[in-house]
């Protein structure tokens, strides 16, 4: 009969394991963040999490998925509200200039964020540099 493995001998083998648990991670991440920096342009789309949130009163008419020749992006179309210019509701929402917002942990993507009014609505577009 064989006797059970020494507390210190597995508590060692628990920390490898989970070091290479964390290696295998964190190599999966950079090699997503290399994909999105070499081919992120090209039909890749940032989570809808980097959607600007739409202020009280604002709504959303449409939001959709636009691919052309420079790459995918979202597209959301907003109602501004009454008495409210669609220039004025991209003041309210920071984005009277286009934004470029730095990588984050779960989307290691540079992500652009462009709005312009049309029509009586503000369309905004976003998507990966």
């Amino acid at each position: 009969m064989t006797s059970p493995t020494p507390p210190r001998r597995r508590t060692r083998r628990l920390f490898v394991a989970g070091l290479g648990v964390v290696g295998l991670l964190a190599c999966g991440w950079g090699l997503w963040f290399l994909s999105l920096w070499a081919f992120g342009d090209e039909g890749s789309l940032p989570p809808k999490w980097r959607i600007p949130d739409v202020p009280a009163g604002a709504t959303v008419v449409d939001q959709s998925e636009t691919c052309a020749s420079g790459g995918c992006s979202w597209q959301v179309t907003v109602a501004p509200p009454a008495g409210q210019s669609p220039q004025e509701l991209a003041e309210r929402m920071g984005l009277s200039e286009q934004q470029d917002l730095p990588p984050k942990l779960f989307d290691p993507g540079s992500v652009y964020v462009v709005a312009e009014p049309r029509n009586g609505q503000l369309v905004i577009h976003v998507g990966y540099e």
